[in-house]
Parts: structure tokens; C-alpha cells; sequence
């Protein structure tokens, strides 16, 4: 009977033990979705300002070229 009662009490420890992780993997998974989130903000910002500068970079060269003639 004292048997019957340590493997209920292992095997409760270890539903504890399995809920607890599963709870810390929903919590990562939330934090990668939000630190994705993050990355593809600053990503495409990075593309914007790259076609600024991109855009910029030609205005001048075309506007140096037109004060030279």
C-alpha cells in the first residue's frame, strides 16, 4: 500500500513537473513572436532608409551634373 502511494505521488510530481514546461514553452514561443515582430519592423525600415538613401544619392549625382554643364 505504501508502494501504491509513492508511485501516485511520483507520478503527480511529474504532471507537475510536465505542466510547468509546457507553460515555460508557451511563454517562448510568445517571446519569439513578439521578438519576430521586432526583427520584421526593422527590417523593413532598413529597406526604406536604403531607398532613401538610394534616392538621394542619385538627386544629387543628377543635380551635380546639371550645376557642371
Amino acid at each position: 500500500m505504501a508502494q501504491d502511494h509513492d508511485v501516485m505521488l511520483a507520478i503527480g510530481r511529474l504532471e507537475g513537473k510536465l505542466d510547468s514546461l509546457l507553460q515555460m514553452r508557451q511563454q517562448q514561443q510568445q517571446e519569439i513572436k513578439e521578438i519576430d515582430g521586432r526583427v520584421r519592423q526593422l527590417e523593413h525600415m532598413k529597406s526604406i532608409m536604403i531607398g532613401i538613401a538610394g534616392a538621394v544619392s542619385a538627386g544629387v549625382s543628377l543635380l551635380l551634373n546639371f550645376l557642371n554643364k
